[in-house]
C-alpha cells in the first residue's frame, strides 16, 4: 500500500507576563509519520518561515527586532515528535494535553498539542522529476552583501545555492534559467539536470544592475516553465530574489499575487527565496496560502546548505491539498490569544485552518497555531474535561477526498485546579510548552529592551524587567527541561542550543 501511495506522489515531484490558562499547540508537521511507530519525515505549510535573522543578531551581540521572532519560526526548527494513531493514512492528527503552572503565568496552562503528520519514510519515498526554472533577480541590489561578515554579494550567493541544487538534479530533471533586472532573459532552456556545464555557463553571463522588476521576471518564469511542460514531470519555479515584498504598494503586490494564482490555477508551482531579505511573516504566511507554493529565507551560508542538501527533494513535493482542519473549543474555557493563525482580533472558540498545499518536511517541525484560553469557573477538575475536539480533511495528490474522525484531546479526571502536581500527556507535550514559552520571553524581551516606540531608548526599568525575565527563565527552563532529550534529530535545533541563546541575549543587554 505505501509504495503505492508514494508512487502516485511521484508525479507531482498576548503577552507572557500575565497568560492566560488554556493553550493549544497546533504543531504542523512537527510529528514523524508512522501507523505503529514514527517514521522520519513531516509535512509542512511552507509559509513559516525560521528566525535565522533574529538567531544571528543575538549571536553577534546584538537584540533583534521584536518583529523578526515569530512562534511558528522558532518551532519550525524544533522536532516535537508524538505517536501516530492506530491505521494511520497518507495523513493524520492526533492531540494530547498538558496542564501546569506556566512561566510568568497568573493561573495555569492547559496545552493541547494537535500533531499533524505523514506516514511516508525516507524508505518508500521517491523524488519525481522535475521540469525546473530559476527566476534569478540580477538588479542592482543583489551585489550588495548577504551577511556583514563574509560580505559575499547576493547573485554569487544565489550562484552558490544552485550549486547545492544541482548535486540533487539527474538527467531526468529539466532546468531553464530566467533572469529580471529591468527587463527579463531567458538565459536557458530545458536542460538535462545533469548537465552542469550549461547550467553554470548560464549562470556566468549573469551580473547585477538595474532595477527590479519582479511581476515581469516572474511571469517570464512561469511562460518559460509552461513551454516545457510533461506529464512525467513536476512543474515548479525556484525564485531568488531580494526584493522587499511588505514595502509594495497594494496594486503591485496585487499583481505579484494574481501572477500565482493564473498559473497555479495549471498546476504549476512556485517556490521563493529570499535572499538575505527577509520577506516577513505576513508575506511568508501569504505565499503559503497560494496552491503549491512555500517559501524560504536564504541569510547565510549555513542556511542554503540546509535548505538546498536537506530539504530540496522535500520542498519541491506536495503531499496533499485543500487541507482543512478544524479546531473547538468548550465554551468552559475563555479564549484569549491565538498565535499563528489570521484571527482580525477575535478569539471564537471554532477555529478554521485551510491550508491549499501541504509539503513533506526533512524536519518534524513545520507551521505552529497556539490558542490559549481560561480555564473558566464551570470547569469541574474532579471530572476529565474535554480540552478541544479536532477535525481533518484533506484531498491527496490524486484527488481522492479523506476526512478523518474526530480526534478529542480531554485532561484526565483527578487533576488540581492549581496545577500542583503538574500534568504533562508525555515527553512531547512538556517539550512543546518549553519551546512555545521560549519564543514568547525572546520576543517579549526584545519588545521590553526597544520600547514601544520602536527603538532601544535605554529605559532603566524596562531594561532590569527584560533581565529580569530571562534570568528567571532560565530557571523554568531548566526544570521544565528536566528529563527531556536534548535533540530529537540531526534537522532540530537542541534544548541546549536555545538555553545558550537566552543566556547570550541577557549577556548582550546587559545581564552578566
Amino acid at each position: 500500500m505505501m509504495s503505492n501511495v508514494t508512487a502516485r506522489l511521484m508525479p507531482r515531484g498576548g503577552s507572557l507576563r500575565k497568560p492566560s490558562a488554556l493553550g493549544i499547540l497546533l504543531a504542523l508537521g512537527q510529528v514523524l509519520g508512522g501507523c505503529a511507530a514514527p517514521a522520519d519525515l513531516g509535512v509542512t505549510t511552507g509559509g513559516a518561515k525560521d528566525i535565522a535573522s533574529a538567531r544571528s543578531v543575538i549571536e553577534n551581540g546584538g537584540v533583534p527586532d521584536p518583529d523578526s521572532i515569530t512562534v511558528e519560526g522558532f518551532i519550525s526548527e524544533h522536532s516535537i515528535p508524538i505517536m501516530p494513531p492506530a491505521g494511520a493514512g497518507l495523513l493524520y492528527a492526533t492531540a494530547t494535553v498538558a496542564w501546569n503552572q506556566d512561566f510568568d503565568g497568573f493561573a495555569p496552562l492547559a496545552t493541547v498539542q494537535v500533531g499533524f503528520g505523514t506516514t511516508l519514510d525516507r524508505e518508500n519515498f521517491h523524488r519525481g522529476p522535475l521540469n525546473l526554472c530559476l527566476v534569478i533577480d540580477q538588479s542592482g541590489s543583489m551585489a550588495d552583501p548577504i551577511d556583514p561578515r563574509t560580505r559575499t554579494p547576493k547573485l554569487e550567493a544565489v550562484k552558490v545555492a544552485v550549486d547545492r541544487l544541482l548535486a540533487n538534479l539527474t538527467a531526468d530533471d529539466r532546468v531553464s534559467i530566467v533572469t529580471f533586472s529591468d527587463g527579463t532573459a531567458v538565459r536557458l532552456e530545458a536542460a538535462r539536470g545533469n548537465d552542469v556545464a550549461a547550467i553554470k555557463s548560464a549562470l556566468d553571463q549573469v551580473t547585477a544592475s538595474g532595477t527590479t522588476e519582479l511581476v515581469d521576471g516572474l511571469r517570464r518564469g512561469y511562460e518559460t516553465v509552461a513551454a516545457h511542460r510533461s506529464v512525467n514531470r513536476a512543474d515548479r519555479l525556484f525564485v531568488f530574489t531580494d526584493v522587499l515584498l511588505t514595502d509594495w504598494n497594494e496594486f503591485l503586490l496585487e499583481l505579484f499575487y494574481g501572477a500565482i494564482d493564473q498559473y497555479a490555477a495549471q498546476n504549476i508551482g512556485a517556490t521563493f527565496f529570499a535572499v538575505g531579505t527577509d520577506f516577513g511573516h505576513d508575506i511568508a504566511f501569504k505565499l503559503s496560502q497560494k496552491r503549491g507554493s512555500n517559501y524560504f529565507f536564504l541569510s547565510d551560508y549555513d542556511r542554503i546548505v540546509s535548505v538546498f542538501d536537506e530539504d530540496f527533494d522535500f520542498l519541491v513535493t506536495p503531499v496533499a491539498y485543500d487541507v482543512s482542519l478544524e479546531v473547538s473549543i468548550p465554551f468552559e474555557f475563555d479564549m484569549a490569544a491565538v498565535y499563528g493563525l489570521p484571527t482580525g482580533g477575535s478569539f471564537p472558540h471554532v477555529f478554521d485552518l485551510s491550508v491549499p498545499t501541504l509539503f513533506l518536511s526533512n524536519r518534524e517541525g513545520g507551521g505552529a497555531i497556539f490558542l490559549r484560553s481560561r480555564a473558566g469557573a464551570l470547569v469541574d477538575f474532579s471530572k476529565e474535561n474535554s480540552a478541544a475536539e479536532v477535525n481533518l480533511s484533506y484531498k491527496t495528490a490524486d484527488g481522492e477526498a479523506v476526512t478523518l474522525p474526530t480526534i478529542r484531546a480531554a485532561l484526565p479526571a483527578g487533576l488540581s485546579s492549581r496545577a500542583e502536581p503538574e500534568f504533562f500527556h508525555d515527553a512531547a507535550s512538556r517539550r512543546g510548552v518549553l519551546l512555545l514559552n521560549t519564543a514568547l520571553v525572546l520576543k517579549h524581551t526584545c519588545e521590553d529592551y526597544y520600547g514601544q516606540y520602536g527603538y532601544a531608548y535605554y529605559d532603566p526599568t524596562a531594561l532590569n524587567r527584560a533581565i529580569t525575565r530571562l534570568t528567571e527563565f532560565l530557571t523554568y527552563f531548566d526544570a521544565t527541561a528536566a528529563g527531556l532529550e536534548d535533540r530529537l534529530s540531526e534537522s532540530s535545533r537542541s534544548l541546549s542550543q536555545e538555553r545558550a541563546l537566552i543566556a547570550r541575549l541577557r549577556s548582550n543587554i546587559g545581564g552578566g
